[in-house]
């Protein structure tokens, strides 16, 4: 005969104990500890790639302003807020019509993550509207020296392209700047003599 039912008494239990409770909190807390901070990495992940993905768009620039025959932008479009490069066209089925402004089809738009801002945009050391800008150069010319400061879920990077030169160079403000090359004109600086 089972024990509940001996003696006339039935053994009801009307909840948990405090040990049982103590042993769920603690689980909880320990899955907690775990799963959160992969989520806030996640955010900080999706950060560094936008500004990544800016770098590239900037450097992409730099590439088709001094080998290409066409003249390029870089715009962000108020709207959407994607960033995108432009290539000034003409077009093909009418050579007569003026050329227009088109998006380059190699190089996707850059869509920034939930949090993340443009805090800053500089051309040649000279503030521009972050919310809706355009920086434009002409083949063989001079490059503007451009700057993009963003700003969110964890991080505050400038990524710098100097004048005349391919590289885009990240500065994140929690860490040293790294060092950055800038052309020299040995003819200048008197070393146009010098054995290499």
């Amino acid at each position: 005969m089972p024990r509940a039912l001996r003696g006339g008494r039935r053994s009801l239990r009307g909840g948990f104990t405090l040990i049982e409770l103590i042993v769920v909190v603690v689980v909880l807390a320990i899955a907690s500890a775990a799963i959160v901070p992969k989520f806030t990495g996640t955010a900080r992940q999706e950060a560094d790639n936008a500004v990544d993905q800016v770098a590239e768009i900037m450097r992409l620039f730099a590439y088709r302003q001094s080998l290409g025959s066409q003249q390029v932008a870089i715009w962000r479009d108020g709207a959407d807020g994607r960033i995108y490069l432009l290539v000034k066209d003409g077009n093909p089925e009418d050579p007569t019509a003026p050329a227009e402004w088109r998006t380059d089809r190699f190089a996707a738009p850059v869509s920034l993550p939930l949090g993340v801002e443009i805090e800053d945009v500089r051309q040649h050391d000279q503030r521009v509207d972050p919310s809706e800008w355009t920086i434009t150069s002409t083949p063989g010319g001079d490059r503007p020296k451009i700057e993009v400061r963003l700003v969110g879920q964890g991080i505050d990077s400038t990524v710098v392209l100097p004048t005349g030169s391919p590289s885009v160079v990240r500065v994140d403000a929690d860490k040293p700047a790294p060092f950055a090359r800038a052309p020299i004109d040995l003819d200048r600086s008197g070393r146009d003599r010098e054995p290499w």
